[in-house]
């Protein structure tokens, strides 16, 4: 068989595939988002059927409402041992998200928690309470349906910075 025969079907049928690779990657292309939401400890509220969740308003970086949170606790990974006597204990533990937002749903199943009160005091001559989590986001719906990522938390006295870094599908 004629060798340039052979290297001509061989290039149209890489073509053909590179064809098809391309226009199956712009079919599903997803759009890579970063947000934060401002999350305020003193409009959280235990609710009367379960001591387990807290319901908190959720804020933009502007301050205005945009949704809310629950949280639910799920069972401590360890403390330092002080923490029956001692509210500002250091500890980790699991817990979920439902963020209830304009639009949609996102939902972190179980995230690691840890907590400690701070050493010094602040200017208010308080040791406040600083802690991080995170976790991945395991469901979605509405606006955020599809979304995938993580949400990174971390709070300094009464105040939480909640940072979605997530991927949406197109």
């Amino acid at each position: 068989m004629d060798r340039s025969v052979v290297r001509s079907g061989f290039t149209r049928i890489v073509a053909i595939c590179l064809l098809l690779f391309v226009g199956a990657g712009t079919a599903h292309a997803s759009t890579h988002g970063r947000f934060t939401l401002i999350l305020d400890f003193s409009t959280c509220v235990t609710d009367s059927n379960d001591a387990t969740i807290l319901t908190c308003a959720e804020k933009d970086g502007t301050g205005k409402l945009v949704g809310q949170i629950k949280i639910t606790f799920q069972g401590f990974i360890a403390t330092d041992g002080t923490c029956d006597t001692n509210a500002g204990c250091a500890m980790s533990w699991h817990e979920g998200y439902l963020y209830t937002l304009e639009g949609g749903t996102i939902t972190v199943a179980s995230a690691t928690a840890w907590q400690e009160q701070a050493r010094e005091t602040n200017e208010t001559g308080e040791a406040p309470l600083l802690g991080f989590s995170i976790g991945a986001v395991t469901g979605s719906t509405g606006r955020y349906n599809g979304a995938t990522g993580t949400l990174t938390m971390r709070w300094d006295g009464n105040l939480c910075i909640c940072l979605f870094d997530v991927i949406q599908p197109a």
